[in-house]
């Protein structure tokens, strides 16, 4: 979700912890940045700026929505979440600015006032099942997918799973996001027992493991929300009113043939290769000939030896990709991709 600027290579002794030690894992997401969005017009405003249906989101449902260009292609991605007085938006550093600036220019006469959250954070937690309750310092812990516990002082959203400790042979551990104040959120970290601190490196991998794409600045209106399987992950309403660019998604989902999906792959990497320009978001995917036969949209290493890179890819069932010279290997997703059953 978020884009670090520390290097990818100086974070691989810490993700190899992180995919093969059990523990409470918590990333301070200091690379995401939280938007309020109030007045008496402030649903109906975003209902009509984003593809997923506001209508699904409460104080208690938050969700993955997109904000597009006329042409459909994603400027933003971000996760949303209601509150007594509005809706909480969750976004990249990279691409907030121009994000807010764009969304800011359509508000005209709405009443509608968007604040950003200077003295909030975010933070993220990675827990085992079979982990300690922590609920004595969490309060209660959501259950279903986004599904979210709400109270004066903070937003704990209950995320997809992480699967990359499948390498270690774990199951998959649960994620929350929990958005509060800067206090709050220090006090808890301090309260919390047996913690281990890991960057925001690990909670992007937890999210590519996930298969669950971000939009930063270096693929930003390089996908249509089918691209990125929006529609497989409860991001993309097909029933809502319109919005920008809601004509070119229609227009794929029901007269055309998706011709670009996204999926998570296995690569090996070595000390020779350059892991920061190689897994960097909009780096090429190769097929053969084919030197355009996808993107990059984020990728992680977990271990010394291998890295899970989440891709948008050209719809090829049987197709060898590689990357940076490394072939590639498909990854198993949480979810089934029916453009591939099509294929």
């Amino acid at each position: 979700m978020s884009h670090s600027n520390q290097s990818i290579a100086n974070s691989i002794e810490e993700l190899t912890a992180f995919t093969s030690q059990p523990a409470v894992w918590l990333s301070e997401l200091t690379e995401l940045r939280i938007f309020e969005l109030s007045g008496e017009d402030a649903s109906a405003f975003l209902q009509g700026q984003f593809c997923n249906d506001l209508a699904q989101a409460s104080s208690t449902q938050a969700q993955i929505t997109g904000y597009c260009t006329p042409k459909g292609r994603l400027l933003a991605l971000p996760t949303l979440v209601g509150f007594e007085n509005g809706f909480r938006l969750i976004v990249p550093s990279d691409v907030a600015d121009p994000f807010i600036k764009r969304l800011s220019m359509f508000v005209m006469r709405s009443k509608v006032v968007i604040t950003e959250l200077t003295d909030w954070s975010v933070i993220g937690l990675t827990l085992q099942e079979s982990d300690n309750d922590l609920t004595e310092h969490l309060g209660a812990l959501p259950v279903g997918s986004y599904s979210v516990s709400t109270s004066d002082s903070a937003q704990l959203i209950r995320c997809h799973d992480d699967r990359s400790a499948s390498y270690s042979g774990s199951s998959a551990r649960t994620r929350f996001l929990r958005i509060a104040e800067n206090e709050n959120q220090q006090q808890l970290i301090s309260s919390l027992p047996d913690v281990k601190n890991v960057t925001d490196h690990a909670w992007r991998l937890s999210d590519i493991s996930a298969g669950v794409p971000s939009i930063t600045s270096g693929v930003v209106e390089a996908f249509v929300p089918q691209m990125i399987n929006l529609q497989l992950i409860d991001g993309l309403s097909f029933t809502k009113g319109c919005y920008p660019g809601q004509e070119i998604v229609a227009r794929m989902q029901y007269l055309g043939k998706l011709k670009r999906h996204m999926r998570v792959f296995s690569m090996h990497i070595d000390e020779k290769l350059d892991i920061d320009t190689a897994l960097a978001a909009g780096a090429t995917l190769h097929s053969g000939d084919d030197a355009n036969a996808g993107v990059v949209v984020d990728a992680m290493p977990v271990s010394g030896s291998r890295a899970l890179v989440l891709a948008v890819t050209k719809v090829m069932a049987e197709a060898d990709f590689s990357l940076a010279g490394k072939q590639l290997e498909v990854f198993e997703m949480p979810y089934s991709l029916p453009s591939l059953e099509v294929a």
